[in-house]
């Protein structure tokens, strides 16, 4: 494999486990998202929560509402978008990069589905629980997360490689 290939890999799989956390952080922000419906509307709010494919949305119009997943289209927040932080030695890794990716991800809702689906694999769940992997993933540093190896086992996971060529 490549060393530009692998360090795309890293950086796909560093954006992911970063939204894997973004349901926490976004209850607790008060970022308030866009969400395009499969019918063409579009719905203004707090997304809450998603549980079991429902997610709860608390909008100024409607009030607090329930939506299927599969009604809606895409999700992409209005404020901002999580930003990770990056490194000032991962000099490869542009923010532009990052957005992009992230922006590739965040505005497909299957995608979104299957990270939230994630967050309940083990592997990802290790990933998760590791304070060394999340300092790496936040800073966006490749080479620690080349090195490490639950990081390698995810690269590998199935799931990780169909999100991946989803977005790609």
């Amino acid at each position: 494999m490549s060393q530009i290939n692998t360090k795309s890999r890293l950086l796909f799989v560093g954006i992911l486990v970063s939204l894997a956390l973004v349901p926490a952080v976004d209850a607790a922000s008060n970022d308030i998202k866009e969400i395009m419906l499969n019918d063409g509307s579009r719905i203004r709010g707090v997304v809450e929560s998603m549980e079991n494919g429902l997610y709860q949305v608390n909008t100024e119009s409607l009030g607090r509402i329930q939506l299927g997943s599969g009604q809606i289209e895409s999700i992409r927040s209005i404020e901002a978008v999580i930003a990770p932080m990056v490194s000032p030695d991962a000099s490869a890794v542009t923010q532009s990069t990052i957005d992009s990716i992230q922006s590739r991800i965040t505005n497909n809702a299957s995608v979104m589905r299957t990270i939230m689906d994630l967050q309940n694999d083990p592997e990802m769940k290790a990933v998760l629980a590791d304070p060394e992997v999340m300092r790496a993933v936040q800073s966006f540093d490749l080479d620690a997360l080349a090195a490490n190896p639950k990081i390698k086992a995810l690269m590998n996971n199935q799931k990780i490689r169909s999100i991946q060529g989803s977005v790609n």
